[in-house]
């Protein structure tokens, strides 16, 4: 009973979020930080990979 009561705000809150426009101010939010972190993944990857092979000489 309380799972639905959650799920239907959580729908609602969501139609709400449509019907201003809002809903892309978050997705866009969501893409930078998405992308932020995907970023410095990258980053830290490569940066690894170079004292990997600093290391290996």
């Amino acid at each position: 009973m309380i799972f639905l009561q959650v799920t239907r705000s959580a729908v609602e809150m969501a139609d709400i979020f449509r019907a201003e426009g809002k809903i892309y101010v978050v997705l866009t939010v969501l893409g930078i930080i998405f992308g932020g972190l995907l970023a410095y993944l990258i980053y830290l990857d490569k940066k690894i990979n170079r004292l990997e092979k600093r290391n290996k000489e």
